[in-house]
């Protein structure tokens, strides 16, 4: 099996969350229904927020995913909804699955900022966080509820010299690449600058799914090697994202929440 398998998972309330099994062996879970970041470049905040999921629904959309027949060699909550803000069902999820030993990352925008130290020294296999921009007015276009990037900076400074050199390889950057937004030299020098401090960290270039509704696109490829260049040889480590993550079904970006209709579950398998 080579290719993404979306899964609609109905909650008790008739909420209905995506979950995202990608050909690589990941399982793309979601951590809210919904979400409030406002991210313009997302559909997955579109309906807002309507609330945290409990920890018994994070582990419903792994027993659904294994229901259809997948099994997954690890999971990342990068689905619909900001991890850090359900912290307490998401380091419970984490401690669970470690013990089952199946790895789990998270992506996070870092708010709210005075919990990030708790996320970061999780036993987790990797947490990103979505930056997406090197200077403050297009992080604020694009990340409109983040912290910001100089308090986001000012926390890993605090915090990175008590992290391990393994836990530092396994922090990184999410960036994703916008024709005409963050895909300039200014916009990109900055962030060169803003990762210099953190050399451990990996940067994941990242390429936009078509969002109905959105007018952000991502530059040709041929673009998108020329950035790779140039932040490869500004000394970044960079990694550009596999072909699974830019597939439609189920690509970043495109995940949404749902209401079932009334009179049944309605879970399904959407891809």
């Amino acid at each position: 099996m080579t290719e993404n398998r979306k899964f609609l998972v109905t909650l008790d309330d008739g909420l209905q969350v995506e979950a995202v099994w990608y050909g690589s062996g990941t399982l793309c879970l979601s951590s809210q229904a919904g979400c409030g970041m406002g991210c313009p470049f997302c559909a997955s905040g579109r309906n807002g927020l309507q609330r945290n999921l409990r920890l018994e629904e994070l582990h419903l959309q792994l027993d659904r995913c294994r229901q259809a027949g997948v099994e997954p060699r690890r999971l990342t909550l990068s689905g619909i909804g900001e991890p850090l803000q359900n912290l307490a069902a998401v380091s419970s999820f984490v401690a669970d699955c470690r013990r089952r030993k199946l790895p789990v990352s998270v992506t996070t925008t870092g708010a709210p900022l005075a919990s990030l130290k708790d996320l970061l020294k999780l036993p987790h296999n990797g947490l990103m966080l979505s930056l997406h921009a090197g200077t403050d007015r297009v992080y604020r276009r694009l990340v409109p509820s983040g912290p910001g990037l100089a308090l986001l900076h000012r926390q890993l400074e605090e915090v990175w010299p008590e992290l391990s050199r393994r836990q530092r390889r396994r922090l990184g950057a999410n960036y994703l690449l916008l024709e005409g937004v963050n895909d300039h030299y200014e916009e990109l020098s900055a962030l060169v600058a803003w990762l210099r401090p953190f050399p451990e960290m990996t940067l994941h270039l990242l390429f936009c799914n078509p969002v109905a509704g959105s007018a952000y696109r991502s530059p040709e490829r041929s673009e998108g090697d020329r950035v790779y260049r140039f932040l490869c040889q500004s000394g970044l480590h960079v990694r550009r994202a596999n072909r699974w993550r830019q597939q439609l079904e189920g690509g970043c970006g495109t995940l949404v929440l749902g209401q079932a209709a009334p009179g049944g579950r309605q879970d399904r398998i959407i891809g």
